[in-house]
Order: structure tokens, then C-alpha cells, then sequence
């Protein structure tokens, strides 16, 4: 969904009149009643769903209670899903994080300077700093797979092991790496090449509501989640520990950006159409959750 037609949704939906969604949209008075047409059907069904969209958070808190609960998936006994998404593409190495030399930065100075950063520097990651990042925040130090369980261990907790989230680096300015989308991979701790086109730049600025720091960091860790990892064992509860989740990684990535010289600020404005068109998701089996922008003070 472009931006165009978000705008238009978002307005029509909440009653503006006429003529400020044109100047919103950039629509004239000629294309004005094409687009309405085309966008009846959709614009029905957010209207027919605006009322459940207006209790939905009390009901979710509600309905994920566990006196609410049937049998989960596992509990039925229906085959486990993957622990990570297979993903295909050219594969980058990345240095052990053993290669990094630390400056001294006591636990306590890094939770007490870490702060929400917005702008940063020209200088480039090194790919020793992105490898720590990364490390940090998403890298499997262990991966444990049968017929009846597949969970991986990492340095953020999650529960039961089920790791929901995949990342994904959008990369501006880091040594020896091409600008461009790749997807990390927990395992083998590399990444994987998805798209260097200069329009994936703009498209995820764009998704990400012009937001500048998406522009200039020196990279955006997108975060989406995999909800059927958590929902197999959990049932609708599992959809809690999604957003759970997002926050340990974000605060690993925090105080891990801290230590490195960097600053970081997580996003949870973006849209979502967007972003998940972006990378490819259906916004229900996979979506985006989470993003964070990253650079040198």
C-alpha cells in the first residue's frame, strides 16, 4: 500500500471532508472520484471492522487470560514449525565477535547514558561492531531440533525458547558491506543478501513515515514476527509474547549500542502495509513488529 492510498484510508475512515483528503493525497478533482471508486470495497471493510478496532486492546488483554484457553497446537499433537525461516541469497560472512576490542563501559554507565538518539554521524559501523550488534541481540548459541520440538538459544529471553522474531539489516554505512537489505541468519551468523536497489532505500523511508533517522543511520534492524512460533505451544496468549519479545531484543541492542559508540532509537511508527510489503510479508503468518536505527554518536 502507497502512500497515497494509506493516506486516503486513513482520512476517509475518520470523516475528513473532501477536500482536505485531495490536499492530503495530492488527488485532483479528476482523479478524486476514480480513486473513491477503487477504493470502495476496502474502505467498507475498515469501516464494517472501525468498531472491534476501538475495544480491540482491553479484548486482547481479556481473551489471552488463560482461563479463555483450549488446547494449543503442541498439545494436540500438530507437527512444531521451524525455528528460523529458511532464506535464500548471496551470504556475507561476518568476524567472530571475539575480533571486537572494547572501550571500558561498566554495565551501569551504559543503562545509566543509554537515551534515544535521532541523529548521527558520517562514520561508518565496522562489521566487527555489526557483528557484535547482532550477536548480541538475535545470534543462536545453540539449536536443538527433533521431530517433536525445534528452539534455538540465544542471549535474549524468550518464552519457552520459541524466538519469534527474524531480523533483518537495512544497511547504509558499514566497512566493506554494500548499502543495501539483507536478512541475518541466528545460526550461521552471516547475512544474506536481499535486495542493493536504490529503491529499497526510499521505500523503506517512506514506509517508515519519513521519519529522518531512517535516513541517516548507519543501519535500521527491522524486526518481524513469526506469530505461529509462539501460538503452536501458547494458543492466542502466544501473541503476548511477541511484543515481550521485541522489548528484550530492543534493550539488549540498546545497552550493546552503548557499548560500541553508538546511539540507538526504536521504532514503532511505521506503516504496516508498507513495511510488510517491503519484505515480502502477508501481515498475518509474518510481519513487521519491531524497527531500530543504529549509528555513531
Amino acid at each position: 500500500m502507497d502512500a497515497k492510498t494509506f493516506s486516503y484510508l486513513y482520512y476517509k475512515a475518520r470523516g475528513y471532508p473532501d477536500a482536505e483528503i485531495r490536499k492530503e493525497t495530492g488527488l485532483n478533482e479528476e482523479e478524486y472520484p476514480l480513486f473513491e471508486r477503487a477504493m470502495e470495497p476496502l474502505l467498507a471493510e475498515i469501516m464494517r471492522e472501525q468498531p472491534a478496532a476501538e475495544q480491540i486492546g482491553a479484548d486482547f488483554v481479556k481473551l489471552t487470560r488463560y482461563i479463555y484457553a483450549g488446547k494449543s497446537d503442541q498439545q494436540l499433537g500438530i507437527s512444531r514449525p521451524d525455528a528460523i525461516k529458511a532464506r535464500s541469497g548471496e551470504i556475507i560472512a561476518l568476524p567472530a565477535v571475539g575480533t571486537l576490542n572494547f572501550h571500558e563501559l561498566s554495565l551501569q554507565d551504559a543503562i545509566a547514558q543509554r537515551q534515544s538518539l535521532r541523529k548521527y554521524s558520517e562514520e561508518p559501523l565496522s562489521q566487527e561492531e555489526l557483528s557484535f550488534l547482532l550477536w548480541a541481540s538475535g545470534w543462536a548459541k545453540d539449536f536443538r531440533s527433533n521431530e517433536r520440538l525445534e528452539i534455538t538459544i540465544r542471549n535474549v529471553p524468550s518464552a519457552g525458547a520459541r524466538h519469534p522474531l527474524e531480523c533483518f539489516v537495512h544497511i547504509h554505512r558499514v566497512q566493506g558491506i554494500k548499502a543495501g537489505l539483507y536478512y541475518y541468519h541466528p545460526i550461521k551468523h552471516c547475512l544474506i543478501l536481499l535486495d542493493i536497489g536504490e529503491a529499497i532505500h526510499g521505500a523503506i523511508f517512506e514506509a517508515c513515515m519519513r521519519q529522518e533517522m531512517i535516513a541517516s543511520s548507519a543501519i535500521n534492524l527491522i524486526f518481524s514476527a513469526v506469530p505461529y512460533r509462539c501460538s503452536w505451544r501458547y494458543g492466542q496468549r502466544g501473541y503476548r509474547y511477541l511484543y515481550l519479545d521485541a522489548g528484550h531484543v530492543g534493550q539488549n541492542l540498546s545497552l550493546a549500542a552503548e557499548a560500541v559508540g553508538c546511539g540507538a532509537c526504536m521504532i514503532g511508527a511505521f506503516r504496516d502495509e508498507a513495511m510488510n510489503e517491503v519484505l515480502g510479508m502477508d501481515g498475518m503468518e509474518e510481519f513487521v513488529i519491531y524497527i531500530m536505527t543504529v549509528g555513531k554518536k
